[in-house]
């Protein structure tokens, strides 16, 4: 009895000391980007959307580190940013999200950031930097998701020139709110500060990591029921009766929903210098499809307002050393709606400007003007304008319409 007794005591202080092993879900997305800080040193960021339903975020987070250059596997922790962990959307006043009030039915989420500053010791192009938690958010498009660890991974070459990269980032938050039967586009806004090329894809979710070692795994599409088209990863990776598209240059997607319930889509984006891959940078985005009845806005880019350029495509062209200037409008079928208007010039478009007419109300206009340098030629700038329906009409989520303008 006395070995018996030890067992006990010994499995259940091994099983406290698991980490990150949560049963209950919570991880809704994430991702992890690095920043350049001198040298052969970067400061690693790892970006968590927790669901408030789920346990409390962790304190810490492991990040592991390998590559096979020389197949090394080591460890670091990553400590909790200050004052993160604030609700992705807020909902309005009068319907609080799960975030705010646990008996709520609005989903609700949390963003978290976790971050370390490392010195890598040698030159490798395949540095790989990933991270997992247990477990993912059930989701209606991959089998058996609530039982799954969460993962996602960065790679990186630091070799040559390489070294002083920073990875793409992406501006815009995950999480999307959806309305059911209702088109939408998306960005994540990927932004990268070295200028280099970004191409992004739809892959698989991963999982099946439980500690730093462990060797991912691609996750399985469920079976598709009730008459709806089986999943697939060019049209269809949640229910959209096959409207799905993603624009790889911007990062653009469009859809319209045709199921609701909460759904995974993982992109992955990869950086290009000169033709040749840095790495790539992932996230898993968790998109929730609600019964509501906000419709998508028109968006126009208005042709005759168009100085020194011309839009082709939906691209607009510009040339070096001149002033180019347009406008766009983004108008409501609804007389009610009331749009506050968001865009990332400022870190898509540097040294750009945009003014907004009319705001707070069904239908703005927005004029963008910028004079490209010698450094822009032939490099493809994505402004993506985001406008924020601030109506609150049931379910109560101020619901983001995103678009994107290809500026070359």
């Amino acid at each position: 009895m006395k070995n018996r007794r030890s067992i006990w005591y010994i499995l259940s202080i091994l099983l406290l000391l698991l980490p990150n092993l949560s049963k209950a879900n919570h991880a809704a997305g994430g991702e992890i980007i690095y920043e350049h800080t001198g040298g052969s040193k970067y400061r690693i960021y790892f970006k968590f959307y927790r669901d408030c339903t789920g346990p409390a975020a962790p304190a810490t987070q492991p990040l592991c580190i390998t590559e096979t250059c020389n197949n090394t596997v080591s460890t670091i922790t990553l400590k909790k940013w200050p004052n993160t962990g604030k609700p992705v959307s807020p909902g309005c006043s009068q319907y609080p999200t799960t975030c705010q009030s646990p008996a709520s039915t609005l989903p609700g989420y949390e963003e978290h950031w976790y971050y370390e500053d490392i010195e890598l010791p040698f030159k490798c192009d395949s540095w790989k930097f990933y991270t997992y938690i247990g477990n993912r958010n059930t989701s209606k498009n991959i089998t058996g998701s609530s039982g799954l660890f969460f993962y996602v991974e960065t790679t990186f070459n630091n070799t040559g020139t390489f070294e002083d990269n920073s990875s793409p980032y992406f501006s815009i938050k995950p999480v999307p709110y959806v309305c059911l039967n209702s088109p939408y586009n998306y960005n994540n806004g990927a932004i990268d500060v070295d200028g280099d090329s970004l191409v992004t894809e739809i892959v698989m979710p991963l999982t099946g990591v439980t500690s730093c070692g462990g060797t991912p795994v691609a996750t399985t599409f469920a079976p598709a029921s009730g008459g709806f088209p089986i999943y697939n990863l060019v049209t269809n990776p949640l229910q959209t009766s096959n409207t799905f598209t993603l624009n790889p240059a911007t990062g653009q997607i469009s859809f319209t929903p045709t199921d609701a319930g909460a759904y995974i889509i993982t992109f992955r984006t990869k950086e290009y210098r000169n033709g040749r891959l840095i790495g790539y940078i992932m996230r898993d985005v968790q998109v929730q499809v609600l019964v509501c009845n906000t419709s998508a806005p028109t968006f126009d880019i208005k042709a005759n307002t168009i100085v020194n350029g011309s839009i082709v495509g939906g691209t607009v062209y510009g040339c070096i050393n001149q002033p180019l200037s347009f406008c766009f409008d983004i108008i409501s079928s609804d007389t009610e709606t009331v749009y506050s208007i968001e865009d990332n010039h400022d870190k898509s478009v540097p040294g750009s400007n945009i003014t907004y007419t009319n705001m707070f109300n069904d239908s703005v206009r927005g004029c963008f003007s910028w004079t490209p340098q010698d450094a822009d030629g032939g490099k493809l700038k994505n402004l993506i304008v985001i406008a924020k329906d601030s109506t609150c009409k049931p379910p109560g989520i101020m619901l983001y319409f995103s678009y994107t303008i290809p500026i070359k």
